[in-house]
């Protein structure tokens, strides 16, 4: 019996179906190194290999490689099968909305929306699961939560959305940074500094880079890359390094001056707050859905 974890194999089977670790990487929003690591880990536990790899070129499946990938193209299609079954009886059994939201609108957005849609409707209950914006897309998409909530900066391919609010975006820096009592700051004067953002494969840093190209920035120095908000932020708060983060994530420092917005020349755009699902939303998620946007 081989034991592989459903996630090793939806790795494998994305090197495979898009052709190579860094367009893998991309799609999961995780380091490419990872991505290799779960391959290994598989080829280890089949005991041999399952791609052929050369440098420039995709890698191709070998002959066990084949019978692997047709095995976790069939767990991943029957665990889908399973999980959109699963989610759709239980949504029929009860009163219950399963939803996913990224976790920088889970403690801030979304506490107060959800209290005053319990109060309109008391009879029904929301259950919450929280991620990154790949987690969020990734239970979308296998239909195990019935909507997403998540920070964009347009429509999400292959889902339906639809914008609920929008969320103020900041470049900031620690108090003491040559920069934090600046005015009116172009594009130039960022360029001459590092910055610390998300891991550069994620949605995340594709939103981020999306907001400085739109000030002018197309070149910027990256001395950091994190997971986490929570450590984009942190990174800011104790370095030299700008970071361009919601308001959400960091409310209390900005209040406390712990953090400094640079007053820029031309304003970041702020990031729309989405509601993403699969299928057309039925009537309960629809009350949800117009009950967060109010």
């Amino acid at each position: 019996m081989i034991d592989a974890s459903p996630r090793r194999l939806r790795v494998f089977k994305l090197v495979v179906d898009l052709g190579g670790f860094n367009a893998a990487a991309g799609k999961l929003g995780i380091a490419q190194p990872s991505v290799g690591a779960h391959v290994k880990a598989l080829e280890r536990l089949v005991g041999q290999a399952l791609l052929v790899r050369h440098r420039g070129a995709r890698p191709r499946l070998t002959e066990a490689g084949r019978v692997f990938y047709d095995m976790a193209a069939e767990i991943i299609r029957l665990s889908d099968e399973a999980s959109l079954r699963l989610a759709s009886l239980k949504s029929k059994q009860t009163s219950e909305i399963v939803i996913a939201a990224h976790r920088d609108l889970a403690v801030s957005f979304l506490p107060r929306q959800l209290g005053l849609f319990s109060k309109k409707y008391p009879r029904s209950r929301v259950v919450t699961r929280i991620g990154t914006i790949e987690d969020v897309l990734a239970l979308v998409e296998s239909g195990a939560v019935q909507l997403g909530i998540l920070l964009s900066a347009g429509p999400v391919r292959g889902l339906g959305s639809e914008i609920i609010g929008h969320e103020s975006l900041h470049l900031v820096v620690g108090k003491t940074h040559p920069l934090a009592r600046a005015k009116g700051i172009a594009a130039e004067q960022l360029g001459a500094h590092a910055f610390v953002t998300g891991l550069r494969h994620s949605r995340y840093f594709q939103m981020v880079d999306h907001a400085l190209r739109f000030i002018g920035m197309s070149d910027y120095r990256i001395a950091l890359e994190l997971q986490e908000s929570t450590s984009v932020r942190e990174a800011a708060l104790h370095g030299q390094y700008i970071a361009c983060l919601p308001r959400c994530t960091m409310t209390g420092e900005l209040n406390s001056g712990a953090l400094v917005s640079l007053d820029l020349a031309r304003p970041l755009a702020p990031l729309q707050i989405r509601c993403v699902y699969g299928a057309g939303p039925g009537p309960a998620v629809r009350r949800l859905i117009d009950g967060l946007r109010s």
